[in-house]
């Protein structure tokens, strides 16, 4: 364990900016609260739940994968080590269970190779950061239980840093970091941590509509109900940290170039599962909906969730966003309740 003075973050961030892209929470001139490369006179630790997650530091929003020219095929694989600093621990969990699914069956190097060069700096929550947060229904807050460099819990003018890898070892070498190996430091984070889960409630319905897919499944009604209600905007995935769908597409660059390109996609569109014939298998945005949320909540394995209950981790930010008010939160609570 060691100590880190407020103070002096700027000058560390800095100092790991010589070796790392560092992305960091910055103010915006209209006021907003947002992830982007540091800059010192942007910085600001007065963040609660970012609107997006981090995911497109691994899975960028849209990028090429590779480029032909007068028919030379040339593979695009950035390697650009980069140091996320903090990150919520549901985001982060969010990052190590796409990394399991990206990597479990077929290794995607775009995404393998940015997460094997990306150090995670956490910033432990001090409690609920949104009435959406449900983080420890799904055991993915409010502090990260592994998969990270350091975690940081917040202690007045400074912070206890946890170390959590070789890397952080490193990260941490500085001498703008103290020891903080005394029981007093370790009881303080304990508190933290006591402190923080009791300040967000569990939500039961979580578990119960689990339950209920797992055994019975829920019934047509609710899925129609709900698909009646969707807009289709996407919304949705596009904040889900565990969201990883895309598209492919082809994109000329000159006469004789080219490159392939990948963006991020939503199961919840129709065309995301229509085949080349004209056949969809989901043809009803019930049962769009219905998949999603059986992949939040039932198709997932103990290596899937890094210790967490399933792959929803509980960020609430598909409560938040959806503009018609079908989020997890929603979803689960109707199908718990019977109401359909």
């Amino acid at each position: 364990m060691k100590r880190i003075h407020k103070e002096s973050l700027k000058e560390a961030l800095k100092a790991w900016e010589e070796k790392y892209r560092v992305i960091a929470p910055r103010l915006t001139e209209r006021d907003e609260r947002i992830f982007d490369t540091f800059d010192e006179a942007w910085f600001t630790l007065d963040y609660a739940k970012p609107s997006l997650p981090l995911k497109h530091a691994l899975f960028p929003q849209s990028e090429a994968v590779f480029q032909v020219d007068q028919g030379i095929y040339r593979s695009i694989i950035r390697e650009e080590p980069a140091l996320l600093f903090g990150i919520r621990s549901c985001d982060l969990k969010g990052m190590l269970q796409s990394l399991s699914f990206m990597s479990k069956d077929f290794d995607d190097r775009f995404y393998t190779l940015r997460a094997k060069n990306t150090a995670a700096i956490v910033m432990a929550c001090p409690g609920q950061q949104s009435p959406t947060c449900f983080c420890t229904t799904t055991r993915s807050g409010p502090w990260a239980d592994g998969g990270f460099d350091l975690q940081l819990y917040e202690n007045g003018d400074s912070f206890l840093v946890e170390i959590g890898s070789s890397r952080g070892e490193d990260l941490a070498s500085s001498e703008l970091f103290e020891d903080a190996s005394d029981p007093a430091a370790r009881e303080k984070v304990t508190s933290f941590r006591r402190r923080a889960a009791q300040s967000i409630p569990l939500v039961p319905e979580i578990e119960q509509a689990m339950e209920k897919l797992r055994t019975t499944g829920a019934p047509d009604e609710l899925w129609e109900r709900f698909g009646m209600k969707c807009i289709t905007c996407g919304g949705c995935s596009f904040v889900c940290p565990t969201c990883t769908c895309f598209n492919v597409s082809d994109r000329v660059l000159t006469e004789g170039s080219g490159e392939r390109m990948r963006s991020w996609d939503a199961c919840l569109y129709a065309g995301f599962t229509k085949e080349a014939s004209g056949h969809n298998p989901r043809h009803s945005q019930a049962l769009r909906i219905k998949r999603r949320h059986e992949h939040k909540l039932l198709y997932h394995g103990d290596r899937d969730t890094h210790g967490g209950l399933c792959t929803c981790v509980g960020c609430g930010r598909c409560s938040d966003y959806c503009p018609v008010h079908i989020g997890a939160l929603e979803v689960a609570r109707d199908m718990s309740a019977k109401i359909f």
